[in-house]
């Protein structure tokens, strides 16, 4: 690649750059921005104007700036992965990917270790509750929207931008499968994937389909994409505020991890809950799991990362690591 399609000298040329980047690795518009944020931050510090000056001792002063900057420890993992993402399309022998957890910037160890952050069964129900009871006093067809979104959120495992955006009238559900598309429904990087469903499951999904018919809908998103969801924030913002109650939407995504695993294990003829649920030590949560299903360490290791890998494609992440903080 010439010099001229690796500059960084300024704006435009960092987001053409980006948008290669991001290509070369399939991901989608939301990389793209982490991308350029991090080229801009390469170039502030190092001072180079073409990505075939990046050296390594580079990469180590943005490391280091991220290690004493303010922001959150989400923030600078994101510029770690883009970093790393830069990298491996340069793909230059003298550079190395950034691991996280040997720069002292791995995320922290709440969330590494799993802490059970699905939502409790009495908050999602009032959640509902007022959002039902808000439709009713507003006339407002936002407040059912966002309580079919949360609904089919826990059904599917899907985001809450997802399940805002999903066409669900387009989906064919006889075969109990609900299928993500790659553009049109909201996925994250713009990937399509396969949800397989219960037939509770799939009756959650089928009372959304006939709401957007009722009221003539394409999807549960009233408005623009960034409307739906600043209604959506400041719903819930309401909600805890009136009831004192504390309910987050990736709560139901979390529960439907754990609901996922159980089940898996129950298909095997186990009872075995993730070790966010049991809230217990690695070592202890194994030990405890060998001794009441007379399984070999190996055995169950073979088969929980054969569950985790498919509840990780249900979820739509990349890699198996992501969902480990789900599950723990």
């Amino acid at each position: 690649m010439n010099d001229k399609a690796m500059s960084i000298k300024n704006d435009s040329k960092i987001s053409y750059l980006a948008r290669e980047i991001t290509s070369f690795i399939g991901r989608g518009s939301a990389t793209t921005e982490k991308i350029s944020a991090t080229l801009l931050e390469i170039k502030e510090v190092s001072g180079i104007k073409s990505l075939k000056s990046l050296e390594q001792s580079h990469i180590n002063q943005v490391v280091e700036k991220l290690r004493t900057s303010d922001m959150s420890l989400s923030n600078k993992n994101s510029y770690i992965s883009s970093m790393n993402n830069i990298v491996k399309y340069l793909n230059k022998d003298d550079l190395r990917a950034i691991k996280a957890g040997e720069v002292g910037l791995s995320r922290n160890i709440a969330e590494r270790d799993g802490v059970n952050k699905e939502n409790s069964r009495e908050a999602a129900a009032g959640f509902k509750e007022w959002l039902n009871q808000k439709s009713a006093e507003t006339k407002d067809i936002r407040y059912g929207a966002l309580k079919h979104a949360v609904s089919i959120q826990l059904s599917a495992g899907l985001r809450l931008r997802e399940s805002l955006q999903v066409k669900l009238l387009n989906k064919d559900l006889s075969q109990n499968i609900l299928k993500i598309a790659m553009k049109g429904d909201g996925s994250k990087n713009s990937r399509e994937r396969e949800i397989h469903l219960t037939q509770e499951q799939k009756a959650a999904l089928s009372e959304a389909r006939e709401f957007l018919k009722n009221n003539k809908l394409e999807n549960l998103n009233i408005g623009k994409l960034q409307q739906g969801r600043n209604f959506a924030n400041n719903a819930v913002k309401e909600f805890r505020k009136e009831n004192g109650a504390y309910f987050h939407y990736h709560g139901e995504r979390h529960r439907y991890a754990h609901e996922s695993y159980k089940n898996a294990w129950t298909a095997q003829g186990y009872e075995i809950e993730c070790r966010a649920r049991t809230g217990e030590t690695k070592e202890t949560w194994i030990s405890n799991i060998l001794e009441t299903t007379g399984l070999s360490k190996q055995e169950f290791q073979t088969m929980d990362k054969e569950i985790r890998q498919e509840i990780s494609r249900q979820l739509g992440h990349e890699r198996i690591e992501i969902t480990e903080r789900y599950l723990g």
